[in-house]
């Protein structure tokens, strides 16, 4: 199975597959693409996004098949690059069944994994040959001391580059992760995780305002808070995303291949499929 995982990735990379695939880092450019002209003077952006599964770098954050909301403000200031996000997490039966359920063990937690997280961002692109930022997390996992009897929180950092003069523009992004909380980690290491995503995609206009995405993604995850290691997802999405005025409206259907044992267990869950839907609307 490892040389398998390292075939594939290494075929990725021949391709011009390379990732930004963590779900978190995604939303700053989900959002800025489903502005477009839309966005208006003030620069901000509020919406709502359902997933119905949450996949996070090879696992399923909630456990399988559990929807999770994600409202968000977005603030865009002007021309210099630099946004700032807010971003809530909430697992869909807490709203709808009113159980309350919740899991000690990670993946599986619904009331003690709700979130309330921040984001900082930085980019600079020089004309017609690429875009380097940077970006930062603040996930604040805030009833999971109570409920978990360890903070659960972590700050994240990325660094990320994407080549504009190649075609379908290749991004590569490291993210470093940093658990407020050593007891969140099996072995107590709370600063050793890190993901490396590499991407590729394309934007096709379908009619005005109307756009079709495709993007394919491989990422290695080195969850040391986890206990698990290795190439942990590679995933095909398609996005379909409409502007009308101020407001926008996409949905995106995705496929996923978990190479690794330590992602799939053992193998027997390689697969995952899993779609997202979103609104939003501009200031």
């Amino acid at each position: 199975m490892k040389k398998i995982s390292v075939l594939l990735v290494c075929l990725f990379i021949v391709a011009g597959t390379v990732t930004v695939q963590s779900v978190h880092a995604e939303e700053t450019a989900k959002i800025e693409a489903s502005q477009g002209d839309a966005a208006k003077a003030l620069g901000v952006t509020a919406g709502v996004d359902f997933w119905n599964n949450y996949f996070w770098r090879g696992l399923d954050f909630f456990g399988s098949g559990t929807g999770v909301f994600f409202p968000w403000v977005f603030y865009k200031v002007g021309d210099t690059g630099l946004t700032a996000m807010y971003m809530g997490q909430y697992a869909a039966e807490t709203f709808f069944d009113g159980t309350g359920n919740n899991d000690a063990a990670p993946g599986t937690g619904l009331i003690a994994y709700e979130g309330a997280h921040f984001n900082l961002s930085y980019s600079y692109t020089i004309d017609k040959v690429a875009t380097v930022g940077v970006k930062g997390w603040y996930y604040w996992f805030y009833r999971s001391e109570d409920k978990l009897n360890y903070d659960q929180s972590w700050i994240e950092g990325t660094v990320f580059v994407t080549l504009l003069g190649i075609p379908l523009n290749p991004t590569i992004s490291y993210t470093h992760d940093y658990y407020m909380d050593e007891d969140a980690c099996v072995d107590g290491e709370n600063s050793k995780d890190f993901y490396i995503n590499l991407s590729v995609g394309k934007t096709i206009e379908l009619v005005k305002g109307s756009t079709l995405s495709l993007g394919l993604a491989a990422g290695y995850f080195n969850y040391e808070a986890g206990g698990r290691k290795g190439f942990s997802d590679v995933v095909a999405s398609a996005k379909l995303a409409t502007v009308a005025g101020a407001a926008s409206l996409y949905s995106q259907m995705n496929f996923a291949v978990v190479p690794d044992d330590d992602f799939s267990s053992n193998g027997d869950d390689m697969y995952r499929w899993w779609a997202n839907f979103g609104v939003c609307y501009s200031f």
